[in-house]
């Protein structure tokens, strides 16, 4: 093969190899990978393009709660006082057992910005109970903005009233507790120490009071190592343009790890000068939203093996509905829980309570409960 020949090979070989060429694709581009946030915590990731982290989780629960063991009226007391009068003593005016399958997702995001730090969350629950019936909701959801002062909070939120809410998984027979999330916008200032003071303008037809009305209350609260103490009260616009209620609570936490790890232990007092919703009164009912009496409460949460806790909560209410009728009512409930794994729960929970209505005293009422939770 002479010299000719060669060059000639070669440049058929390199027009080739050129069209070849001119047939591949071109190169992709760079992805935008997730990143994690590990400034905000495990389980957020940054969207990509954006500079605000995510975190998304969830819970299932399944729960049962059995009708009343007992003979008692449990929640079924009529506050009406001719019907008091007239009721049989021991007469169980509702004995139904309940349970539903409930399924919540939590959205959560965090964003730094100039200002500071802005937090929203987000909470979608669904649920089929035992009539058969389905429900979807939105519960609780807020913005809230961080500032080096303290910060702002906008939305549906636990109440900045509300303390220790119970440790107990399953409340078979109900508790005296304020539990509410309501409506508002509050202001939180870190104090520095762990002292922190809260004034919120809340939605009063939560607590059973006046419709497109707002409730004032504020808190003080310290948190340190031992655990936690806090101060609350409350100016309660009440129903029908009648003026204000009033109430006022004292929260205090241990921490008692130095006696066995994973021990806690809360007490409580709670007083409400007819604005009974903030003493754990049923807001739906108009004789106890405008009760006027107190509630004292405790509990105590402590874990048993590394796979298996107790907690059990005692709560006692006195008070007068707006209907003159004087009732007293004390509740024991407790639960045992075994989590084998990260994030599941198997319960079982019992609950005792005992009411007296104008010095009637009612039969025991006592229900067991069982739930099957898992978190992710």
């Amino acid at each position: 093969m002479n010299v000719k020949t060669l060059a000639l090979a070669a440049a058929a070989a390199a027009a080739a190899t050129s069209a070849q060429a001119a047939d591949l694709p071109l190169a992709a581009e760079p992805v935008n990978y997730v990143k994690a946030c590990d400034a905000f915590g495990a389980g957020y990731f940054q969207l990509p393009g954006a500079e605000t982290c995510i975190k998304l989780g969830g819970r299932i629960r399944a729960q049962y709660v059995s009708h009343d063991l007992g003979e008692g009226l449990g929640d079924t007391v009529d506050y009406n006082k001719d019907d008091v009068a007239d009721q049989e003593d021991g007469k169980d005016l509702k004995n139904d057992y309940g349970s539903y399958t409930r399924g919540y997702l939590y959205f959560t995001s965090m964003t730094a910005t100039e200002i500071g730090t802005i937090k929203t969350y987000t909470e979608f629950q669904g649920e089929w109970n035992q009539s058969g019936s389905s429900s979807t909701k939105t519960n609780d959801a807020w913005v809230q903005i961080g500032t080096g002062y303290g910060s702002f909070l906008f939305g549906r939120e636990s109440s900045q009233f509300d303390g220790f809410t119970g440790y107990t998984w399953i409340v078979p027979v109900g508790v005296a507790l304020s539990d509410v999330s309501t409506l508002q916008a509050s202001f939180t200032a870190d104090l520095g120490n762990g002292f922190t003071a809260a004034v919120s303008l809340e939605d009063s037809n939560y607590r059973g009071g006046e419709d497109n009305a707002v409730d004032i209350v504020g808190a003080l609260k310290v948190s340190q190592g031992w655990g936690s103490f806090q101060l609350s009260g409350a100016a309660h616009n009440k129903a029908d343009e009648d003026g204000y209620g009033y109430a006022g609570g004292a929260t205090a936490t241990f921490n008692l790890d130095m006696l066995k790890e994973g021990t806690e232990i809360t007490f409580q007092a709670q007083y409400a000068d007819e604005a009974g919703a903030y003493i754990g009164l049923d807001k739906d009912k108009v004789e106890l939203a405008a009760a006027t009496g107190y509630s004292l409460s405790g509990g105590v949460e402590t874990a048993l093996t590394e796979t298996i806790s107790a907690q059990l909560d005692l709560t006692y209410a006195d008070f007068e509905t707006s209907t003159d009728l004087d009732v007293t009512a004390t509740n024991v409930n407790g639960s045992v829980v075994y989590s084998p794994v990260a994030g599941l729960g198997l319960a079982l929970a019992a609950g005792w309570e005992q009411k007296e209505v104008e010095g009637k005293k009612y039969d025991d009422s006592a229900k067991v409960g069982a739930r099957v939770q898992y978190t992710f």
